[in-house]
């Protein structure tokens, strides 16, 4: 339930950022990088917009109009991305101030990771007794509903689907999938169809050397590339956490989760470092172009 209603509207940028983060809501911070002429607010100025709200303030009239349809525009691709604009009120606003500006649009999503878990078995329950206690979007897929009851119970996300295989198509792009069905058949028919789509995060099966083999003998079979047999995931989980019991298991499953995530969060920084540093030579360079292009304006 989104509680925004009930909580106090924030009155700074940075206040707004804070609370739609807790709220993992999508937003964008805008900011003014260079101006040059009468502009209705000066370098640094700031203001957030998520897809119904805007905080603080650049000044007002059709730049602020402009910058929030923008960055609602660009909200809806779903994409943590940074780009600058640039804007002359005089020639693209028709506003009388007559400068012009460069806006730095840095757009958030809050979304937690997406990880789906087919089957509702006991494995599936203890992970997801260890699962629902972290920042995940966890969903359980099967097709018996009175397995699924006792994981609603954990307070998990869960899907009634009488030939699982048949959701793998409406998963969220970087999903997690771990595959623990009852049934080798159903772990494989899933198995195809999410490594078909090539743009899940992670593909894993629980199961033993030998089931992999066969697995992957079988999918280079089937898939439209064989190569992508390789991004399978099997066995399932941590070699070096021991035991069978369906709790030991799914700490050698969580565990190898978080290993996986943790490699994905190091290596979107590492891109996000780079991209910064791109974005800032580029500001530099446009900022050198408006100061010359606005005397022509």
């Amino acid at each position: 339930m989104n509680n925004w209603n009930q909580q106090i509207k924030p009155n700074t940028w940075l206040e707004a950022c804070v609370q739609l983060n807790q709220q993992q809501q999508a937003y964008c911070l805008a900011t003014v990088l260079a101006e040059v002429g009468s502009v209705p607010r000066a370098n640094g100025a700031k203001m957030v917009i998520s897809e119904t709200e805007q905080f603080d303030t650049l000044g007002g009239g059709q730049l602020e109009f402009e910058v929030i349809k923008h960055a609602r525009q660009q909200l809806t691709k779903s994409q943590s991305h940074s780009q600058i604009e640039r804007f002359s009120l005089a020639a693209d606003l028709a506003q009388c101030c007559g400068g012009a500006v460069q806006v730095l649009f840095e757009y958030f999503l809050v979304e937690q990771a997406s990880v789906v878990i087919y089957g509702a078995g006991h494995v599936s329950h203890s992970l997801c007794q260890i699962l629902s206690q972290l920042p995940l979007h966890v969903t359980v897929v099967d097709n018996r509903q009175e397995w699924l009851d006792s994981i609603a119970k954990l307070g998990v996300n869960t899907l009634y689907q009488q030939q699982p295989e048949l959701s793998v198509s409406q998963l969220k792009a970087n999903s997690h999938v771990l595959i623990l069905t009852q049934d080798h058949g159903i772990d494989f028919a899933v198995s195809l169809a999410a490594l078909e789509r090539s743009d899940l995060a992670m593909v894993g099966v629980i199961g033993s050397a030998t089931k992999a083999q066969r697995f992957r003998y079988r999918l280079k079979e089937q898939l439209s590339d064989p190569s992508l047999s390789e991004k399978l995931v099997c066995p399932l989980g941590l070699p070096q956490i021991k035991g069978k019991l369906p709790m030991q298991v799914a700490v050698s499953i969580s565990g190898q989760l978080l290993e996986k995530l943790q490699q994905l969060t190091t290596s979107t920084a590492e891109q996000s470092e780079q991209h910064k540093k791109q974005l800032w030579q580029a500001s530099n360079q446009l900022r050198q172009q408006l100061e010359m292009g606005e005397s022509h304006d």
